[in-house]
């Protein structure tokens, strides 16, 4: 029997940035775009601000915070490069930003008219069948993040992140987020703690460090963490 794919989405397709920067086919929408660079520190948006475009990080991390009663900063999410937003705003039919967007290492982002993502989306099924399957995944990897949080120590969220990335990628090898301070920040840690966790964990075997990489994990010895 054969499978039929849901809404056409396959996972061996390129991702819905790549066709949107990069594929041949869609070159007539790239007229619209407007490409913009952005230093550390920036603040994008702000709460509020009407949503007119779709953003895409060509380079650098952008962030999404909003502020605590008392100042504090509570950081709900990261956008790496490549990554696209504000992809659950928008598909939930919200129209604003409900969230400050800045900028937390030097960015490159290219924005696209909204009028245009919309023609883009009901014209191409394969941009709207990526965008899915990006919007699927990001919500997936937020989940992870939320689930680590249910156990104690350090080392136990890490293990518990691995297995999951893993699990979504379907590989062995798994990526660091470019700034150490992602990954601690999502895992509510200290930067320190995370990074001297992760090389005595390295030193007693779970697995291989790599600049950012994460290298031939032991998903057997990583469960018997949890």
């Amino acid at each position: 029997m054969h499978e039929i794919p849901f809404l056409g989405i396959d996972e061996g397709q390129p991702s819905f940035s790549e066709l949107c920067l990069f594929d041949s086919r869609y070159e007539h929408y790239r007229t619209g775009f407007v490409k913009k660079s952005y230093p550390a520190g920036a603040c994008i948006h702000s709460q509020g601000d009407k949503i007119t475009h779709f953003g895409i990080v060509t380079s650098g991390i952008l962030k999404a915070v909003s502020y605590s009663r008392d100042g504090s900063e509570m950081c709900h999410t990261y956008f790496e490069e490549m990554d696209s937003f504000p992809e659950f705003l928008y598909l939930t039919g919200e129209r604003r930003y409900t969230y400050l967007l800045y900028v937390e290492k030097r960015a490159a982002v290219t924005w696209i008219p909204i009028l245009e993502l919309q023609e883009m989306l009901t014209s191409e099924p394969h941009m709207l069948s990526a965008l899915l399957l990006y919007v699927s995944k990001r919500g997936l990897k937020n989940q992870l993040y939320l689930n680590c949080l249910n156990y104690q120590t350090i080392r136990e969220r890490i293990a518990y992140w691995i297995l999951g990335i893993q699990k979504m990628t379907s590989g062995k090898t798994v990526m660091i987020p470019r700034s150490q301070t992602i990954l601690a920040n999502m895992l509510h840690v200290s930067r320190a703690s995370l990074n001297q966790e992760l090389k005595q964990m390295e030193r007693e075997g779970y697995f291989r460090l790599d600049k950012e990489k994460i290298l031939g994990a032991d998903a057997e010895k990583l469960m018997e963490l949890l």
